[in-house]
């Protein structure tokens, strides 16, 4: 009985402190230390049909090497595989042992994402040496954009606020400085230069905390608010298709509160768009449901 007693006497103690507000801060510096961590990414886009029945077509599995030191960061892909429908999961072999370095910023002085190369994904092969189609292609260089908006947006810290090294205690939730902004999304001679993402109000919540590998690790959660894309699509010569819509995409980021290392992300996103197509009087309308999982397998902590 006495024990008990004690138990939830520490119990009453700790809620006292955390009310009274010194409960430790979590400290976030969204600087990871320097070293390299291997990453293996699924993501999965999903078609709903008007009549609600969903359909997957797309599986993407990357693995990517990330590795930080004094004057940046590159990227090495270690293997790329693509499955289309029910169509047998294919590997990229021009992929594998691809590596660039990031910029200093978000875009480089070629006016592209990240430093992606635009041009290694504009005739993509398969295994086989078929040709990838352009839409499938479009979506493998995006797995990229979607590894670096974790590990390098809203993971990293922003040197003018409005970023993670903000969120100190559970519940603190902040507006991100990548809030409102419009991003390239053109891609070689796939989509034309003037095609734009646009993020709505970015939100980061300090979430919780967990053990990751037997370390402490923080739970930030992310919410993108309501976006907008605009997309010229180059479907065939001489043949442009126009995309106008919306998406919504959120999720969770665990990040090792030792080496400040991303271990895992998750999103979730809802893609609406309305296609014209030259020739068409009716508009193609679509619903995309999309998920991923980003998990370390390995690396320096």
């Amino acid at each position: 009985m006495k024990k008990i007693l004690g138990v939830f006497a520490a119990l009453l103690a700790a809620c006292s402190l955390a009310a009274a507000g010194t409960v430790p801060p979590i400290t976030l510096t969204g600087k990871p230390v320097p070293g390299v961590h291997d990453y293996k990414m699924v993501s999965t886009s999903t078609h709903i049909e008007p009549d609600g029945q969903r359909k997957v077509r797309e599986v993407y599995t990357v693995w990517l090497r990330l590795a930080l030191d004094g004057e940046g960061a590159s990227v090495t892909c270690r293997r790329f595989t693509a499955r289309d429908g029910g169509k047998p999961e294919v590997e990229i072999p021009s992929l594998k042992g691809w590596s660039y370095r990031l910029p200093k910023g978000a875009i480089d002085e070629r006016g592209q994402l990240f430093g992606i190369e635009q041009a290694k994904f504009a005739k993509l092969l398969d295994e086989k040496g078929q040709a990838i189609p352009p839409g499938i292609a479009y979506m493998v260089f995006n797995a990229f954009v979607d590894f670096h908006s974790f590990c390098q947006v809203f993971a990293m810290r922003t040197e003018s606020g409005g970023g993670i090294q903000d969120l100190h205690r559970l519940g603190d939730k902040i507006v991100h400085a990548a809030s409102f902004g419009e991003s390239p999304v053109s891609l070689a001679s796939m989509v034309e230069p003037g095609s734009a993402f646009k993020n709505g109000e970015i939100t980061l919540a300090l979430k919780g905390t967990t053990i990751v590998n037997g370390e402490s690790s923080a739970i930030v959660g992310y919410d993108s608010g309501d976006s907008s894309l605009h997309m010229t699509i180059v479907a065939a010569p001489q043949m442009k298709v126009e995309m106008k819509g919306g998406s919504h995409y959120w999720g969770d980021l665990v990040i090792n509160l030792k080496t400040q290392w991303v271990e895992k992300a998750t999103l979730s996103e809802i893609v609406v768009s309305e296609i014209t197509v030259p020739g068409m009087a009716e508009k193609i309308h679509s619903v995309i449901e999309r998920w991923l999982v980003l998990e370390s397998a390995g690396g320096d902590r």
